[in-house]
């Protein structure tokens, strides 16, 4: 069962990511930058492709439950893709 994340803002409703959350996040750049997930991957594709979880993912999956580890994968995903075009960029 999920356990519930620290619902205390710092400022203006933010809130520091757990560290499970931050697993799932790692785990949207490995399976993206391994081609085991395109670059339109969402949510649902992302939680089909839980046999390719370490460990910890797995554990994090635990933790946060499908919907936020699938939300905090995709956002991993996009922050792969933006530093792609960076260091793409970087090298013209």
């Amino acid at each position: 069962m999920p356990q519930p994340v620290s619902e205390t803002p710092l400022r203006d409703g933010v809130r520091p990511l757990s560290a499970a959350e931050i697993t799932a996040v790692s785990a949207g750049r490995r399976l993206y930058s391994a081609d085991a997930i395109g670059p339109d991957a969402t949510v649902n594709t992302i939680l089909c492709h839980t046999a390719l979880l370490q460990p910890r993912e797995l554990h994090a999956l635990d933790q946060i439950g499908d919907r936020s580890f699938g939300i905090c994968a995709r956002a991993g995903v996009l922050y792969q893709q933006a530093l792609d075009l960076l260091s793409e960029l970087s090298e013209r």
